[in-house]
């Protein structure tokens, strides 16, 4: 196994694992220790079936099982329909997959869950000559660097997720922010339970022009809470906190999902793309059977 960092906060390269057998215990435990300590990993890898990509998978930990049908036609892995198709590619007139080929904002997955996963993964199958890259943000990184006016204004806040992902109509702008019918709540600063790093927990915003999320800043008004929600997305998106990331057929990219935040660039939707991608929501070898999240 080869490792090459990518950038200098986030991101480590991967070579010489093989992806297509089981890999040894010692192999596991190193990819946990890259894993904690560069939050990203890219690990190339030959283009692999639904199977050999979830049986890899279940090395680092367990992929959401959550059946996949109300976004498309679930490929049947064993009796495991988890497996999430990103593409834009459309056959007999209907999409295989989800989320087309516009940008997506920056984000954290299942941000409204109250344990988000842990670890997404995605492997690229077919993927596109420009556009489509893939960025992560360290958001412990982005933490270490807070000015000490943004910092003060952050310290001891909580952020409301709405569960409505859309407000087209304004209904939650007085809506009380403590309602757990309305809003999940959890710390806007948090500490890794494995490093001990504080990170920032942003979830999600604006991540497709059809997906707008409103979230609120405690003791804040909706329009003072998208003030200090524009200053951290601004300092969030600092290019050198991040790794962007230019697929190839075949990469494996498998990130931290609560200490990181991930993007997607637009590209050409003539291009034909398709990843698969399964949120790791349990993981006794990422997380050594710690719990993910420590306030």
């Amino acid at each position: 196994m080869q490792v090459q960092p990518l950038s200098e906060h986030v991101g480590a390269q991967v070579t010489g694992l093989d992806t297509t057998s089981p890999l040894s215990q010692g192999e596991v435990a190193e990819l946990a220790d890259l894993f904690h300590r560069h939050l990203a990993l890219v690990i190339r890898s030959p283009v692999l079936t639904p199977h050999q990509y979830v049986a890899f998978i279940r090395q680092l930990g367990e992929p959401d099982p959550s059946d996949t049908s109300r976004y498309h036609e679930p490929i049947d892995v064993d009796g495991f329909k988890g497996l999430r198709l990103v593409s834009n590619i459309e056959e007999g007139g209907k999409t295989i997959g989800q989320f087309g080929a516009d940008e997506m904002g920056w984000h954290q997955d299942r941000w409204t869950d109250a344990a988000p996963p842990p670890a997404t993964a995605l492997h690229g199958v077919e993927v596109t000559r420009t556009g489509g890259r893939t960025g992560i943000a360290s958001l412990a990184a982005a933490y270490d660097a807070l000015p000490p006016d943004l910092l003060a204004r952050i310290e001891g806040r909580h952020i409301h997720f709405p569960l409505q992902v859309n407000d087209f109509e304004g209904t939650l702008d007085e809506a009380d922010v403590e309602d757990e019918s309305l809003f999940r709540t959890v710390p806007l600063v948090q500490r890794h339970a494995v490093t001990g790093a504080k990170f920032l927990f942003l979830g999600a915003r604006r991540i497709l022009s059809y997906i707008d999320t409103a979230p609120r800043i405690t003791g804040l008004d909706k329009a003072q809470s998208a003030d200090l929600l524009d200053a951290i997305y601004d300092h969030v998106a600092r290019p050198e906190f991040a790794y962007l990331h230019q697929w190839q057929a075949g990469d494996i990219l498998v990130w931290d999902n609560r200490a990181c935040a991930h993007r997607r660039e637009a590209f050409d939707p003539a291009e034909r793309r398709l990843l698969y991608g399964t949120p790791i929501v349990r993981s006794d070898v990422l997380w050594n059977g710690q719990a993910a999240l420590a306030a």
